[in-house]
């Protein structure tokens, strides 16, 4: 797996073609890997390269500071479980006041289309991105249509009938039930 580091200054015409996902992907969880799994498979029927888009500091670390959720993993642990996931490109964008302030369309155009030459993007149900996470599916959609990739949404994926997720596990972690954090992460 090849690693990418990019600001929004840094983002530049690259040559990249790719499919993509994008998110915070933290633990890795039972959602992130049906995701990734879908990723390869669109990747492999169109033959071409695998890349998740990340962020560094996650989103909420930056607007929460010390009042952000604990982490249930560090940068060196996604990264070692995204090569075993066998990705080609981990992608990750350094986020700061510059790139909360990029509006949705933006992002769009400036990282995901030259950047990093998105072809298809899958992204979860919930996914929102760009100033005030303006961004959603549907707003991909949209711009796919008329910049020329294609878009994918993964439904929600539940466990018990509840939606699979960090902030999930983060919950049966303080609440005193790693059975369920394990159940979810699937490890």
């Amino acid at each position: 797996m090849k690693l990418i580091r990019k600001s929004c200054d840094s983002a530049a015409e690259s040559g990249y073609k790719c499919v993509a996902t994008i998110g915070n992907f933290d633990g890795i969880h039972l959602g992130h890997q049906t995701l990734i799994l879908a990723l390869k498979k669109y990747a492999k029927a169109h033959n071409l390269p695998t890349a998740v888009i990340t962020f560094e500091p996650p989103p909420n670390k930056f607007f929460l500071q010390e009042k952000a959720p604990v982490r249930l993993m560090g940068f060196r642990e996604k990264f070692e479980a995204l090569q075993a996931l066998e990705i080609d490109y981990l992608c990750v964008l350094r986020f700061n006041l510059k790139m909360a302030h990029l509006p949705a369309e933006d992002f769009v155009k400036d990282i995901l289309i030259r950047s990093f030459g998105i072809q298809h993007i899958i992204v979860g149900q919930d996914f929102r991105f760009g100033k005030e996470r303006t961004g959603d599916w549907q707003v991909l959609q949209t711009l796919g249509q008329s910049l020329g990739f294609s878009v994918s949404i993964a439904p929600l994926l539940l466990h018990n009938g509840q939606k699979v997720s960090s902030t999930r596990i983060r919950e049966a972690l303080a609440t005193g039930n790693p059975v369920e954090a394990q159940n979810l992460l699937k490890r």
